[in-house]
C-alpha cells in the first residue's frame, strides 16, 4: 500500500489530472465562497498542489541517467 501511494505521487499524470480538477471545477469555487473556511481550504489545496508540483518537477529535473 506505502509503495503505491510513493508511485501515485511520483506519476506526472495524476498530478496533471489533479491540476486540472482544481482549475477547472474546485478552485474558483472554492476560492470566491462567501465562506472564510472554503476559501481557507481552497488555498490550502492549490499550496499542497504546488509544493507536489514542485517536488515532482525538481525530481524530474535533477535526474541524470
Amino acid at each position: 500500500m506505502k509503495a503505491l501511494f510513493a508511485r501515485a505521487l511520483a506519476s506526472p499524470w495524476l498530478l496533471a489530472l489533479c491540476l486540472l480538477l482544481y482549475v477547472g471545477f474546485v478552485g474558483p469555487q472554492l476560492i470566491s465562497a462567501t465562506n472564510t473556511f472554503a476559501v481557507i481550504v481552497g488555498l490550502v489545496v492549490l499550496g499542497l498542489l504546488a509544493a507536489w508540483s514542485y517536488r515532482l518537477l525538481s525530481r524530474f529535473l535533477r535526474h541524470k541517467e
